[in-house]
Parts: C-alpha cells; structure tokens; sequence
C-alpha cells in the first residue's frame, strides 16, 4: 500500500476519533478535554506541545500504532510508518488540528446538545463493533492457507476492478503476487466471519416489528459513498467455506 493510499485511510479515521474519544462523564455531560486527556505527558522527549498540552514520544507513539491498527495496518506496514518521519509528521498535524478544533467546541459547549451525545453513542458503539470484526478478520485470516500462484491470478482477475481501484494493483506478476495473496486470505477469513455472524443471529432471540420498520427490502438504501465497502473484493462463490457448528 502506498503512503498515498494509506493517508487516505488514516484521515477517514483520524476525523472520527474527535468523536468517538468524547466519552459522557459520569455527571451526564461530555468534555472534549477527555479526548485529549491521555495524549497528555509520557515518557521521552517531547512532540508536541499545543497551548497548555505536552505530548511525549511514547503517548505518541502508542497513539500513531493505534491509529494503524484502527485501519487494519499489518506489522510490517506499523514497522514502515511508525519509522517514517513523512509520515509521522502527518500525523502530528492531525492531532494539533484535533487539539484545537476541540478546544474550540468546548468553548462553545459543542458535545452538550442531546444531538451531539446521540452521535457519540453511535459513533462508539460502530467502532467498538468494528473493532472487534477487524479483530476477528485478522485472526481468520491467518488460519487461510496461502494460495498456489493459480488461485491468487484467479482471484485477481475476479476482483481486478476493486483492487486497482483501492490498491493502485493493475496486474498480477511476482512483485504483486504477496499482496494479492494476502487480499485472497482477507477475502477469504471476511467469509467466515460473516458466517460466524450469521451463526450468532440464527442462535439469538431476535423480534422485528415490521409495523414500524416497514417489510424488509433484497437490498438496504445506499447510505454515503457507495465505494466505501468492500464487500466487492469476496469471490463471488457462496460456498467456499463450511458453516460452523459452534
């Protein structure tokens, strides 16, 4: 992936943690101080500093590798961009832009609308979810056995389209192959958790009342951008993987 590529991904992240940081206190209302609480101090040399705020390099550091993993960063992607000065330097202007932006909505007492506070407790519950899906990705992942050269060229050819278009990859030869091997597993352990997910649903009690939620469509309404999911990069079969039994 190119630190193009990456950056793009790292800033649809970055712009949600405001957000998703700004927790209610338990008095009922929320600070967005508290999203910049934990950056504040650490060990080593200095950072950062914003107005009254000191970040150090292991509070930023902790918060850069975090950052990586909320994107579903590799270690050996973590191990390029946690040494990459370019990099590191976006990332600080994140953050100082952060800093202020919520300095300002404090003032103006931004997150203490109902309005506001519903957004957070949405905005928590989708990255606590998602979270823990990517966890379960990357998991499964790595029980996938790794494709011959023919599986892999297949699949590329399959999902061409999407990969070009996320990855910049036009075609399939020894410098791509790994990966395009790698996007075949996540294609793969994608499948398997969306099964598992499927598992839990036919084993919960789940009601819905179709007198408010209206009957269900084939497809739901396409809400943002269209090209934000992935779901295009699965191979097209439905039966790849076995159903647990668990």
């Amino acid at each position: 992936m190119t630190l193009k590529n990456f950056k793009r991904l790292l800033f649809i992240a970055i712009t949600s943690l405001p957000i998703i940081a700004c927790s209610q206190t338990q008095s009922g209302s929320s600070s967005s101080s508290d999203a910049l609480a934990y950056l504040k101090g650490g060990e080593g040399e200095w950072v950062l500093k914003i107005d009254d705020m000191t970040v150090n390099q292991t509070n930023f550091n902790k918060d850069l590798k975090a950052s990586l993993i909320s994107q579903g960063a590799t270690e050996e992607q973590m191990a390029l961009y946690l040494n990459n000065d370019q990099f590191k330097q976006y990332y600080s202007e994140m953050i100082i832009r952060d800093a202020l932006l919520l300095k300002k909505a404090e003032e103006e007492k931004f997150f203490d609308s109902d309005e506001a506070k519903s957004v957070i407790d949405v905005a928590v519950r989708n990255m606590k979810a998602q979270y823990y899906l990517q966890k379960l990705m990357t998991d499964a992942a790595k029980t996938i056995p790794e494709p011959t050269a023919e599986q892999a060229q297949a699949f590329f050819e399959q999902a061409k389209p999407q990969i070009a278009q996320m990855y910049g990859i036009t075609e399939y030869n020894t410098e791509t192959a790994p990966t395009i091997s790698q996007l075949y597993k996540n294609a793969y352990a994608q499948q398997l958790v969306e099964r598992d997910i499927t598992d839990l649903k036919d084993k919960a009690v789940i009601e819905r009342n179709t007198a408010v939620l209206g009957e269900a469509n084939i497809l739901p309404p396409q809400v943002g951008d269209p090209n934000a999911t992935n779901n295009a990069m699965m191979p097209q079969s439905n039966n790849l993987l076995p159903r647990t039994n668990n």
